[in-house]
């Protein structure tokens, strides 16, 4: 068999991999979180948000907190056995906060602070 069929075969097979993969995954949405700041924030996501008394809870909500928000690894507290204690921000033209977010088991208590 020449290599260009062998190619050939290779490129069909590969395209039906492909064609099965996508439309089954997105049957299923299905999310791929690769980088730590994607699994933290997804983690965050599914938990239940308990909010301080400063923020309102329009600011933040799980339909941007995957697009908007990147964790801040060097402010964050990682370390800690029970809840581990994440800094999310988002960047805006006129006004930068920041939000502390303790990530617990069972949810996720958001305080707001701004610089």
């Amino acid at each position: 068999m020449s290599l260009f069929k062998r190619l050939l075969f290779y490129f069909f097979g590969f395209l039906i991999g492909l064609i099965f993969l996508f439309y089954f995954m997105d049957k299923k949405n299905t999310t791929f979180n690769y980088s730590p700041n994607k699994r933290v924030l997804a983690d965050i996501k599914k938990k239940k948000w308990i909010f301080s008394s400063n923020i309102d809870s329009f600011e933040i909500n799980k339909i941007n907190i995957l697009n908007d928000f990147k964790v801040d690894f060097s402010k964050s507290d990682v370390d800690l056995d029970s809840c581990k204690i994440y800094v999310i921000e988002k960047k805006l033209k006129e006004d930068n906060f920041y939000y502390r977010v303790k990530n617990c088991n069972k949810n996720a208590m958001f305080k707001k602070n701004s610089y």
